[in-house]
């Protein structure tokens, strides 16, 4: 086959508008072993594609007449990588509001500009490909945590014809930030919060005001709409969830306390304590985001040397799954500084690896990066296995996917090959 460049999302704005009859021819990727993820491997698979669309996965797949062939012999096929948490693509000064500490109303998606540049003229999907090399065709991009409430995040796909072709779900979450020292936008602005009583108390009392405007507006439609708490309904309703990045065992447990008191899911982000929270954590199937094995701390937080502050252990992603929490790994990379010069989506598979060595199982591992963030994000019915009906996300890798020596040769995202090597 000829080999195809990558294909940055600028350029294949172009040329996937030029060529979309051809997405509805199949391709069948034959010949590799085949980890659907969701089932045991096999052998000598193949995975046939049509229409953005996985319509085939087995050992014994009838290939489309005039599919196009793509001979994966020797090479292993999985499903695209899902980065559940990461700040690719949002310029430096987009990360945070810094004139509020609390802010529901802003959507991250605003933000996200993959198409432009940056204030250094450098192609913002630059960075896509270095996510798309890693075999990363989903991430979860959020609002930084320099605010206490920096507002909601989204689901989105690393390539995509159009900016409405990358959603997968918008909003996701509400992002929110406990822990010490006091957010920097609240600082710069004299306000609160200053403590760790008043990060709960000033939450507290946006949820109340959330509740009290929830009521208001059911019994009197007329009421002028609130864009912040409209946002917060969605999270009281159970809609989406509350993303709450919280350390240590103090500020677990008052992410759960307000959970529980206000009756919404939550999301552990970060989680370097989440040990000593795991009868709680288990008991209440509350899920885990960790950031990378050799990376475990995610915040911006200056982490004090203090005893309620646990050390990394990079035993913890393989205790938390073995305790039945599901525990996904991400990246949490960020598109400034070098806050987090290691925490990119090229190097999430092979990071993922490290817990191999630390009481995960291989299959444990892939489900880590794939499957089981698919399912904390709620887009698992899309992404994150190779099924019949999912989206066409497929990585081909020239050996097994957690060897330092494999490289990804393939990718394709909704059916179109973005990335060759």
């Amino acid at each position: 086959m000829r080999r195809t460049p990558f294909l940055s999302i600028t350029t294949a704005l172009l040329v996937v508008s030029a060529s979309l009859p051809a997405q509805e021819r199949a391709i069948a990727i034959r010949g590799g072993t085949v980890l659907p993820v969701s089932g045991p491997a096999i052998p000598n698979g193949t995975v046939v594609i049509r229409g953005g669309k996985v319509v085939a996965v087995g050992a014994n797949v009838q290939v489309p007449s005039g599919a196009e062939i793509v001979d994966a012999s020797g090479k292993y096929v999985m499903p695209g990588v899902v980065d559940a948490a990461s700040y690719i693509g949002l310029s430096d000064g987009d990360l945070n509001e810094p004139t509020d500490p609390m802010t529901p109303q802003n959507r991250v998606f605003e933000a996200y500009n993959p198409f432009g540049t940056f204030g250094s003229g450098q192609p913002a999907p630059l960075r896509n490909k270095e996510a798309l090399s890693g075999g990363v065709t989903s991430q979860y991009l959020a609002p930084a945590d320099a605010q206490l409430l920096g507002g909601q995040g989204a689901v989105l796909k690393t390539a995509g014809a159009t900016l409405d072709a990358l959603v997968v779900r918008e909003p996701a979450a509400i992002d929110i930030a406990l822990g010490t020292p006091p957010k920097a936008p609240a600082r710069a602005a004299n306000r609160d919060p200053f403590t760790r009583m008043a990060e709960a108390a000033m939450l507290r009392q946006l949820f109340i005001k959330a509740q009290e405007y929830q009521r208001n507006k059911s019994s009197n439609a007329t009421l002028p709409k609130d864009l912040g708490m409209e946002a917060l309904g969605k999270l009281l309703r159970k809609e989406i969830p509350a993303r709450i990045q919280a350390n240590n065992a103090t500020d677990i447990r008052t992410a759960l306390r307000l959970a529980q008191e206000f009756n919404f899911d939550v999301i552990i982000d970060g989680g370097a304590g989440a040990w000593d929270m795991k009868d709680e954590l288990a008991a209440k199937k509350v899920s885990v985001v960790l950031g990378q094995v050799s990376h475990p701390y995610v915040s911006n937080e200056e982490i004090p040397d203090k005893e309620d502050y646990p050390k990394p252990d990079e035993r913890l992603a393989g205790r938390l799954t073995n305790a039945g929490i599901p525990t996904a790994l991400a990246t949490f990379s960020r598109a400034f500084s070098t806050l987090a010069p290691a925490g990119t989506g090229k190097w999430l598979l092979i990071d993922a690896a490290l817990a191999a060595g630390y009481g995960m199982t291989d299959d444990q591992v892939l489900k880590a990066v794939t499957l089981v963030p698919a399912q904390i994000l709620g887009v698992a019915d899309r992404v994150g296995s190779l099924e019949v009906g999912k989206d066409a996300d497929v990585v081909v890798l020239d050996g097994p996917p957690l060897s330092v020596k494999t490289w990804v040769q393939r990718v394709y995202v909704n059916g179109e090959l973005v990335y060759t090597k």
